[in-house]
């Protein structure tokens, strides 16, 4: 088990003096108990809370950014929340291609082959690198005496943030595996080597344990009053944002509405209008952005030139969707939204919703790749020696939470509450900007939730959401099945939209752990 969650295996230092948690370098610098790695001479100050705390982003960073290398580069974020929706088919030549993992299968992702590349898609290791982060932050900031800080204010900043940060991980892991192992401390170097083995937790027990942990961070911190140059660091609107994520995942909408209300009123946020909808995506550019992954280029850090960790910039992230004269033929094949699928036929009106006009460009059948749709958010595009064309990159920021999915999630739970009108009002702020009203004229709570599941599907496409939105509806809107997902798989009891766990490379340092229950009942299919 020290090795499933405590290890560090991987470190170094990027070139401005940082520590970075890295889960794909190549050298092992460091192998040890996670206080080894900051020990009691390195908590002396705020400037090393401040590079620690970054160390937590960086992690989150390569976390979802994509698997390690010799996953050939598939980002995972997107791949566990967009690709398995059925929304996109791979790439021609893509990994998942010859081992019939497309989501276009008659039984879509049933990992009946799992090559040693996709498996590392199903370990989840990497995750508790980031918990065991936070955790030693949340250990060891509140020691420190209060001269090392310059307020009270900032120590609870910076306590706050790893609380935040903690609820996001698990919450993220709970929507991709279901039941988590929680860990919820610091082991130090006395406990190497004697951590016992830990049962998975149920997934409402660790959610409530997060919401816990995001009231006390959103009590340290304010609103970034939409400020878009606030939204690479927890605050108080991403605390209410993923506190709403996680009473609605819970099925409590009251609670769930009252903290979409919270960050729709109180957070300063505003749509961006439709003139300038690409803005999103640029990276803090936009008051509609309330959390969002800095990605961008750095032309600081030689790891870009050099293809090294950072390397989303240079084609193993944002370039997943992209390909032709956009990047300047710099590449030939991408993810398609297949022409007579789900986004032409279900999703979108083509004549007239302007975000078709703005973000998803139509492409003939070419390099293997089917005809269909190429999605634009992420087409920011540039090099490095413009003059000769050398070293081309994407200059994006992942959104992780945004205004628009705040308000759709709101409708969702007016929806769930008979509230027609409401559910109504809130589609009426992203459809109406959009130039479209498929709302108008809903009277049942089925079909306008139906409404929000598309609306969700149209608004927040290639943003990693999708197939969660399908997962927390699918008791009452069966979306799984109508993607192609056998009924009796995406049960409450089979739970098979959940990832298997590579238990191959798990269960030796944790023999207490348990595979999730459609793949264990279904080994080897």
């Amino acid at each position: 088990m020290s090795k499933l969650l405590f290890n560090i295996k991987y470190l170094f230092l990027i070139s401005s003096g940082i520590a970075i948690i890295c889960s794909s370098c190549k050298k092992e610098l460091h192998q040890g108990p996670i206080t080894s790695t900051y020990g009691s001479e390195f908590w002396v100050s705020q400037t090393s809370v401040e590079q620690a705390t970054l160390a937590m982003y960086g992690q989150l960073r390569a976390c979802l950014r994509n698997a390690p290398s010799y996953n050939l580069g598939e980002p995972s974020y997107f791949v566990f929340g967009d690709f398995v929706s059925g929304l996109f088919e791979p790439a021609s030549g893509d990994v998942f291609i010859p081992y019939g993992l497309k989501a276009t299968n008659t039984i879509p992702w049933n990992f009946s082959y799992v090559p040693y590349g996709e498996a590392s898609l199903h370990n989840w290791s990497r995750f508790y690198q980031l918990i065991a982060q936070a955790n030693l932050i949340l250990k060891n900031v509140p020691e420190m005496p209060a001269a090392a800080f310059s307020s009270q204010e900032a120590r609870n900043s910076y306590i706050a943030e790893a609380l935040f940060m903690r609820a996001y991980t698990y919450f993220y892991m709970i929507r991709v595996w279901g039941d988590p192992v929680y860990v919820s401390k610091t082991f130090d170097d006395v406990d190497y080597g004697n951590i016992p083995p830990l049962p998975r937790t149920d997934e409402n027990v660790v959610l409530d344990s997060c919401l816990a942990d995001l009231r006390t961070a959103a009590s340290y911190l304010g609103f970034s009053g939409g400020d878009p140059s606030k939204s690479l660091r927890a605050n108080k609107g991403s605390g209410y944002a993923l506190m709403a994520h996680i009473f609605e995942w819970k099925k409590e909408y009251d609670s769930a509405h009252y903290y979409c209300q919270e960050v729709i009123n109180k957070g300063g946020y505003t749509l961006e209008p439709m003139n300038s909808y690409t803005n999103i995506w640029k990276g803090t550019s936009s008051s509609e952005s309330i959390f969002e992954l800095s990605m961008q280029y750095s032309a600081n850090d030689p790891n870009f030139k050099n293809g090294g960790d950072w390397a989303e910039a240079a084609f193993d992230c944002f370039a997943t969707f992209v390909k032709g004269s956009i990047v300047d033929n710099q590449k030939s094949s991408c993810w398609i939204s297949p022409e007579g699928g789900l986004l032409d036929q279900v999703l979108f009106d083509t004549a007239n919703d302007a975000r078709y006009k703005a973000v998803i460009s139509k492409v003939p059948a070419i390099g293997g790749d089917p005809a269909g749709y190429m999605l634009l958010k992420y087409t920011n595009f540039n090099y490095q020696s413009p003059d000769t064309k050398g070293y081309p990159y994407f200059n994006n920021n992942l959104v992780l939470l945004r205004l628009s999915d705040i308000i759709l999630l709101d409708a969702e739970a007016l929806a769930y509450k008979d509230d027609l009108e409401g559910a109504r009002a809130k589609l009426a702020l992203t459809e109406d900007r959009a130039g479209i009203n498929t709302y108008a004229g809903i009277t049942d709570a089925y079909t306008m939730i139906d409404e929000v599941v598309m609306e969700r599907g149209r608004e927040l496409m290639g943003e990693g959401h999708w197939f969660y939105d399908l997962i927390r509806t699918e008791p009452t809107q069966n979306w799984l099945e109508y993607v192609g997902y056998p009924s009796q798989r995406v049960t409450s009891t089979a739970k098979g939209y959940y990832w298997p766990l590579d238990m191959n490379t798990l269960f030796p340092y944790d023999n207490l752990l348990t595979q999730n229950p459609y793949w264990a009942a279904n080994a080897g299919r």
